[in-house]
């Protein structure tokens, strides 16, 4: 296989890169550390650090793990656990070790060109139609922070590129060594699963158009045997064949899509609103990919002539549907990320019809509203990390022996400074069970000087502001601590943080 690049797709190569990283450096992509890209940095932190449970610097005064201050970090097999792909943190910890965490971020541009990289020489794809779908879709706003997203579509890139070309050239072996290939990458994403569940499909439908149906026993074997192996580790690991991601996603708590899946799936692919604010679902950032499906109807939904084209067809159609079905929950704001993988094929059927799109105007069109939705985006993501930025100038000032959080939302603002401060999420003070016991460690530890936080009450937004049993801005708090002798300062309220200073007075 020759990759042939002439001047034009490396200056366009270049071009893409440098942009890239100016991109993160605008949107200041080292001060995204929040809820899931803080949890992947404990990840990457704790193989880094060789320990198998993760990082926990207040593990002294919680041992049953129940207090940890980052969301999606939980006990599972008495062991403190990520709910994202612990085969991505060892990559990223091994491959970049000589990388500080916040800085893994940079690395994400070597997975996109290396993405681009398989679709060119291997999917004879354009690369200006690779990156014009990177930068005009939802992979853009997804691979800014630290995330298992690039090294992920990366590999459903190559994969995928050597089952097209397997299907082109009607060559069995390579089309089932890419079917096994497909399984595996569901270690980085579970929804992966129905990716390489519909690869296998399509695979069986292609051997026996080539009434080559003998060989769909080799194919079902390449496909049973990572899949085992992939349950059995999961089941081993965590506990549940489907991994520590479904034991979360799926529990009462979090499975919010259980009583109403078309929604769910309209937000994803669509848009809709919800308690968290506006959604932007999958076809709403890039309105263009639904474009060729009209423009090119007569040929794509012709059935009498078999071709590659409706191999991506197909696939481009039922897996964000499949995704959207089986979804959890509705992705929080950027709801087309669970879709996010149905990209590659729409850049096989762009690529298809290219010579004409590339000449029609309402295609143009729709490419500029889709930038003009990705610039929204990026505006959000921007006023997001700003104000993490602002938010951790606050915490750099509260030096303590613990920082006692009533709520993980609130936790996850105070970013990587949790690598090395020890925090815990606690708000059961009216309990007094629970608050000896916490105090009676504190006291064992030495503890002198804490922080107790909680958003601050002038905040309009429902979601942050919650009524708890014990509000830290009472004036019944400090005496609660008192009587187990921790004396309060004044409440005091800064941005979006309401904290009390307490100091230990036996």
């Amino acid at each position: 296989m020759k990759f042939h690049f002439s001047k034009k797709d490396k200056i366009t190569l270049a071009i893409f890169f440098v942009f890239f990283l100016g991109l993160q450096t605008y949107l200041s992509a080292t001060n995204s550390f929040i809820s899931d890209s803080l949890a992947k940095a404990f990840q990457i932190n704790s193989v880094q650090n060789g320990t198998e449970s993760i990082t926990y610097p207040a593990n002294s005064i919680d041992p049953y793990l129940k207090l940890h201050p980052v969301t999606f970090i939980l006990k599972n097999q008495n062991e403190l656990k990520s709910v994202f792909s612990a085969t991505f943190a060892y990559l990223y910890a091994k491959l970049f070790f000589f990388l500080p965490v916040n800085q893994m971020i940079y690395v994400n541009v070597i997975f996109l060109l290396l993405g681009v990289l398989c679709l060119k020489g291997f999917g004879k794809v354009d690369i200006n139609i690779s990156i014009l779908v990177f930068t005009t879709s939802v992979v853009l706003c997804q691979v800014i922070d630290l995330s298992e997203v690039p090294i992920t579509l990366f590999l459903v890139c190559f994969v995928y590129s050597i089952w097209t070309m397997a299907i082109q050239n009607q060559n069995t072996n390579l089309l089932i060594v890419s079917v096994c290939f497909s399984v595996l990458l569901s270690f980085f994403r579970l929804e992966l699963l129905i990716f390489s569940g519909l690869l296998f499909v399509l695979s069986s439908i292609q051997l026996i158009g080539l009434k080559k149906g003998n060989r769909i026993v080799f194919l079902s074997i390449a496909f049973l045997i990572p899949l085992s192996f992939f349950v059995l580790w999961n089941d081993t690991e965590y506990g549940h064949p489907m991994g520590i991601r479904y034991l979360f996603n799926y529990t009462e708590d979090h499975y919010f899509a259980k009583n109403n899946r078309i929604l769910n799936l309209q937000k994803i692919l669509l848009t809709g609103f919800s308690d968290q604010g506006f959604k932007f679902g999958f076809f709403l950032i890039s309105p263009y990919f639904l474009y060729p499906l009209y423009r090119f109807r007569d040929s794509l939904y012709s059935i009498r002539k078999q071709n590659t084209i409706h191999f991506h067809l197909t696939l481009f159609i039922l897996y964000p549907i499949l995704v959207g079905l089986t979804a959890p929950n509705d992705g929080i704001t950027i709801s087309a990320r669970y879709a996010l993988f149905a990209v590659v094929p729409m850049i096989f059927i762009i690529s298809h019809y290219w010579s004409e799109l590339q000449k029609d105007k309402i295609f143009k069109i729709l490419i500029i509203i889709s930038i003009l939705v990705n610039l929204i985006i990026l505006r959000i993501l921007k006023e997001s990390f700003k104000m993490i930025k602002k938010t951790n100038q606050i915490y750099e000032n509260l030096n303590a022996d613990l920082w006692i959080f009533f709520d993980t939302n609130l936790s996850a603002t105070s970013g990587i400074h949790l690598l090395k401060q020890p925090a815990i999420s606690f708000q059961n003070f009216t309990n007094e069970s629970d608050l000896n016991s916490l105090v009676n460690l504190m006291e064992s530890q030495k503890m002198k000087k804490i922080y107790i936080l909680d958003f601050s009450k002038k905040i309009p937004n429902a979601y942050m502001n919650v009524k708890r049993n014990m509000e830290l801005s009472s004036t019944e708090f400090p005496i609660l601590l008192q009587n187990k002798k921790y004396s309060c300062k004044q409440y005091t309220e800064v941005k979006f943080i309401g904290y009390r200073e307490c100091n230990y007075s036996p």
